[in-house]
């Protein structure tokens, strides 16, 4: 029995037919190889340099239309066959399928002619198909009069087709970009490095000239510059412009690569030759494109966009009928591995450089400039660091002198395979795995166990964050010989993690004295409103009670405090304070956390 297509999708289909500019080809058929439903049909336009009058398109949507996806794509009999900006490279496709790969994206927003902006895609059954069909004919004309791509909007690089899984990773900025332009250098080599565990990822470490020279270094955090890392040699080529075939293709083959170059006056063979001989060890290694991007379209350049590519393993060793020299190697490679109708492997690649990485939020800049020393690496003060590190903090010390526990697990950031080694030392090994700029140190002991190295390192931190609620730490932190003056800052869990303590202060020393006026009378509440409260223990045999809360507490109040430092960094206080913030129920429900004493 066939499958026959939804009455949501006929009633659809249905509305279609008031668009002028539309005209059904084929009704809604079930498609095996995707899985979805697809109706082709042709859309009309006035003509333009690269459009024509009339283009078959197919529609695919999900079987739970008018909810799930639609999708546009050109086919391959009257579709279109180049690649437009705002569309996905438009190859040729799986030979199974009848539409080409390019398919565009009518659900953005873009601007047309009448200056409209859709910003509301309706989701009713008679009103999605039609409005998503409108979008893909004002995208036709957009195509046909050039407007695609309009002045001062977003910049978007065009789809390079990607294959694999291996990605590159390389850091550009604007000071870079200055940098750049002050070199006359456009080939060389580079050096790329490979994260133990990471084989995924490759990123991108230094750049060398023509001659050799180190002309750019990136500055990795502590899991990047590790000389054990695996390092991989790459060539590199530095363009003029986006290198693309009109309007907005990539080059899928290395013939077309060649095209693109000779635009630009670079001759891809004999860059290629000039570098060849140092990538010939049987392995496969990457080729980087690099071309300066603007932020908005037809906007000034403001960086460097790297395109990685795998390039097949080069002539080595015995040429059949050949001699194996260097000239016979590269004619070889030219002729037949890099040959112009050999399809070009694109490799994913990614700028990791701070403000590319942390668009989806971060710290102030006073935190995250800031070197960090945070005492205590526990449950709370694991917390704290991870949180510190995502946001964007790059210079953090951990000092903790305990092994983790298996009953630490319940509220730690640690895991199972953890346990038994010291706190400090593994937490800085996690957390210089979360960013490719961070940088963490661990003491591995008790803060007035340091050494004169250590307290040296110890003396150069900005902010100091006590993290152990341990009455004895606060007295040492007070005996410490800073070195200037520091932010201190002091977070402490009241019984169940019910409350949260969070005293600042800023000085050239902790002021003790002052934290224990402070936060005493809170202490001695404490106890009276837990009092004959029965303390859990850990284990049998002689009674050892353990601090009762949970994770969930625990990590909530340490995100407030995060905020708490962050605001402390930003406008430093005056004054010693304490703020005290706690839970709140009402009938058993959590309500949430109001600030019961400070400012």
């Amino acid at each position: 029995m066939a499958i026959q297509p939804s009455d949501n999708l006929l009633r659809a289909r249905r509305a279609l037919e008031e668009l002028s500019f539309y005209q059904l080809l084929t009704d809604w058929q079930w498609n095996n190889a995707v899985k979805k439903w697809v109706l082709k049909c042709s859309l009309t336009v006035k003509p333009g340099n690269l459009i024509p009058d009339r283009t078959d398109w197919f529609i695919v949507a999900d079987e739970e239309y008018p909810l799930g996806d639609i999708e546009f794509y050109p086919g391959k009999e009257a579709g279109l066959t180049r690649t437009f900006q705002h569309q996905s490279h438009n190859a040729f496709g799986k030979l199974e399928l009848p539409w080409r790969e390019g398919k565009i994206c009518a659900q953005t927003s873009m601007r047309y002619a009448s200056r409209r902006v859709y910003d509301i895609e309706p989701f009713s059954i008679d009103e999605r198909l039609s409005w998503r069909v409108s979008r893909a004919h004002e995208w036709l004309v957009a195509a046909a009069e050039g407007r695609l791509a309009e002045k001062g909007e977003p910049f978007e690089l065009p789809e390079f087709p990607v294959a694999g899984i291996e990605k590159v990773g390389f850091v550009e900025d604007e000071k870079s970009f200055l940098s750049w332009q002050e070199q006359s250098s456009t080939s060389g080599l580079a050096t790329l490095v490979q994260l133990e565990g990471v084989v995924q990822w490759t990123a991108v470490a230094s750049f060398s000239n023509e001659r050799g020279m180190a002309i750019h270094e990136v500055k990795y955090g502590i899991a990047l510059t590790d000389k054990a890392l695996r390092k991989i040699t790459a060539i590199w080529i530095r363009l003029s412009r986006v290198p693309v075939l009109s309007p907005w293709q990539a080059p899928a083959t290395f013939g077309e690569l060649r095209s693109v170059l000779s635009a630009q006056d670079v001759d891809f063979n004999t860059t290629f030759l000039r570098f060849a001989r140092n990538l010939r060890d049987g392995k496969q290694h990457f080729m980087l494109i690099g071309f300066p991007i603007p932020a908005i379209t037809e906007g000034e350049n403001q960086m460097y966009h790297w395109q990685g590519m795998r390039l097949p393993a080069l002539s080595h060793g015995k040429l059949n009928g050949f001699r194996p020299n260097e000239t016979n190697y590269g004619r070889n490679d030219i002729q037949k591995a890099l040959a112009d109708n050999v399809g070009i492997t694109w490799a994913p690649s990614k700028n990791w450089a701070e403000k590319q990485i942390r668009t989806r939020g971060q710290a102030s800049s006073q935190l995250t400039n800031a070197n960090i020393l945070l005492v205590g690496g526990g449950a709370l003060g694991s917390s704290i660091a991870e949180q510190l590190v995502r946001e964007g903090c790059k210079r953090l010390t951990i000092i903790d002198g305990d092994k983790l526990d298996v009953g630490n697990l319940c509220r730690h950031t640690l895991s199972i395979e953890h346990v038994g080694k010291f706190k400090a030392e593994s937490l800085a090994m996690r957390l210089n795995r979360i960013s490719p700029h961070v940088i963490v140190q661990n003491i591995r002991h008790d803060f007035h166990e340091h050494t004169a190295a250590e307290q040296r390192i110890m003396q150069d931190c900005d902010i100091i964050i006590d993290c152990t609620g341990n009455d004895e730490l606060a007295h040492q932190l007070s005996t410490f010989l800073w070195s200037g003056e520091k932010l201190f800052v002091s977070v402490s869990l009241g019984i169940l993690a019910r409350r949260l303590f969070l005293f600042a202060a800023r000085g050239v020393s902790f002021p003790h004295d002052e934290f224990m006026g402070k936060i005493t009378p809170w202490l001695k509440k404490e106890l009276e409103e837990y009092e004959g409260l029965q303390l859990p223990r850990e284990g049998i045999g002689c009674w050892h009670p353990v601090f009762p809360a949970r994770s969930s507490d625990v990590w909530m109040m340490s995100a407030i405090a995060v905020k708490y430092i962050d605001a402390c960094a930003t406008n430093p206080p005056s004054s010693s304070g304490l703020n005290v913030y706690e839970q709140c129920q009402k009938d058993g429900m959590f309500t949430g956390i109001t600030m019961v004493a400070g400012l």
